[in-house]
């Protein structure tokens, strides 16, 4: 696919600089590909690009704790990238210890640029200004990450962004298989890229008493309602009882459809916010791709925000979970039903989520199991197990016969090869195999617990269980394609 992504161009930065990104089509060793980052400041006098834009490894020298650190300009085939919860903290990322992130090199009069080759992938970027990523600088700018200088490209912003998280922008590259191809491991993030006009879902930030349109808001441009209602008793962000998510429609949407949409909930991790998904790892091209394939049939997708909403967000997880249950099935799933043409049927209703969203999804199965037809589990379930072997707390015979429910649900279970959540996710998939619950499971091979490996996971979580027949048997996922 021979694309050219002008994603950004030279615009003003906090009125004393610029930046732009672009991806240009090479043809040539070593992706096919290369990137060049622009950033005009003439006061700087160091620039940093970092923000998500990770080294890479290989699958010979990586381990839940180690990263080889290469180079983008040392790309292989078979190269990734991986990272664990405190990537820019651990120091366990290559011989150095330390991830410092890329630094710019100064052109000449106040003009800085870094070009390197990026095989297929989403990343995320920002600027880092006359600071080291590590010491960490402080920083007093309004709306910046605290004790940390991030800038993101102005014109390039995030789907969407707030005081709670500082999302960063982002840039895809395609795949070139003539550079990128390996043998052993399946690189290939298309998937992720944006379909044709014409075939493109309706992006959208929404209150729980308003909709606004937002393909691309900048921060802080959210407007609070004139008169709000209690749709979201209990929320104090943006403002008490209003409440946050990003929505998707799917490119046939018509709100007077004689057949309600069935609708996906997607939940995200611990720490985010409800525009993650949308930003961090571009879902709905995600889910653009997988209706346009005919993997699933047009459907809508929720991404919900489980803090603030009145329940203990720093108390224990399971009171938590509880508490976020209880305000989706009472608050959430109504609004979504009464405002749009969005299915209150359970068998096309699913739940999914990555990290502690993945607890939430167990969560909902467990204890709102006729709630939902389908469940993913994304890099999560029950929290740190002692090994692989550990069933104990997940579901059992017990569960099941108590009930029967369980055992008729879609189950989905991804999660990465060096995820944290390993041995969780091993431990979910032994109870639901000793338990007879029919499930299907993603292993990333050269996954860890990130964002690309949450795109894999959703994108084979729609082509092999979403709105697939249930109850799963050994060959659900062998049935190809199915057209609606």
């Amino acid at each position: 696919m021979r694309l050219v992504h002008h994603l950004a161009a030279l615009a003003t930065l906090l009125g004393t600089g610029s930046a732009s990104v672009s991806v240009k089509y090479t043809g040539q060793a070593p992706t096919g590909y290369e990137v060049t980052f622009r950033y005009t400041n003439a006061s700087a006098h160091k620039v940093q690009i970092a923000g998500g834009l990770l080294p890479f490894t290989d699958q010979f020298r990586t381990t839940p704790a180690f990263s080889a650190a290469y180079d983008p300009h040392d790309y292989r085939p078979g190269d990734f990238f991986v990272s664990g919860l405190n990537v820019n903290t651990t120091g366990n990322l290559g011989p150095q210890g330390n991830y410092t992130g890329f630094y710019m090199n100064n052109t000449g009069n106040g003009h800085w640029e870094w070009t390197a080759p990026f095989p297929s992938g989403t990343y995320s970027y920002a600027y880092i200004i006359d600071c080291d990523l590590g010491p960490r600088c402080a920083t007093t700018e309004p709306g910046q990450v605290p004790g940390l200088t991030f800038y993101n490209d102005p014109e390039n912003p995030p789907f969407q962004n707030d005081h709670l998280q500082f999302n960063h922008s982002i840039f895809q590259v395609p795949y070139d298989r003539q550079y990128q191809y390996d043998p052993a491991l399946n690189l290939d993030f298309d998937f992720a890229l944006p379909v044709p006009a014409g075939h493109q879902g309706k992006a959208l930030a929404v209150n729980y008493s308003e909709s606004v349109e937002a393909s691309i808001v900048l921060i802080d441009s959210r407007e609070t309602p004139a008169n709000p209602t209690q749709a979201s008793p209990g929320s104090t962000y943006p403002a008490k009882d209003i409440h946050d998510l990003a929505l998707y429609l799917p490119p046939t949407y018509d709100s007077n459809c004689a057949t309600p949409y069935p609708v996906l909930y997607l939940s995200h991790g611990g720490g985010g916010t409800a525009f993650d998904w949308p930003n961090l790892a571009k879902a709905f091209n995600i889910i653009d791709n997988l209706i346009l394939s005919q993997w699933i049939p047009p459907t809508i997708v929720v991404c919900p925000a489980f803090y603030n909403l009145g329940c203990n967000d720093s108390g224990p997880i399971p009171d938590l979970m509880i508490c976020v249950r209880e305000n989706y099935l009472a608050t959430l799933l109504p609004f979504i039903e009464s405002t749009y043409r969005a299915s209150s049927d359970p068998d096309q209703r699913a739940f999914a989520g990555l990290s502690l969203g993945s607890e939430l999804t167990y969560e909902m199965y467990i204890n709102a199991t006729t709630h939902f037809g389908y469940f993913g589990h994304f890099s999560g379930a029950r929290g740190p197990a002692a090994s692989d072997t550990n069933t104990a707390g997940y579901i059992s015979n017990i569960s099941v016969a108590a009930n029967p429910a369980l055992a008729s649900r879609g189950v989905f279970v991804g999660f990465g090869n060096f995820d944290i959540a390993f041995s969780d996710c091993r431990s979910l998939e032994l109870a639901l195999e000793l338990a007879g619950v029919g499930f299907l499971s993603r292993f990333v091979p050269w996954g860890s617990h990130f964002w690309n490996t949450w795109q894999d996971t959703l994108w084979y979580f729609g082509r092999t269980a979403l709105w697939k027949q249930r109850p799963f048997t050994v060959e659900t996922a062998r049935r190809g394609r199915v057209v609606y």
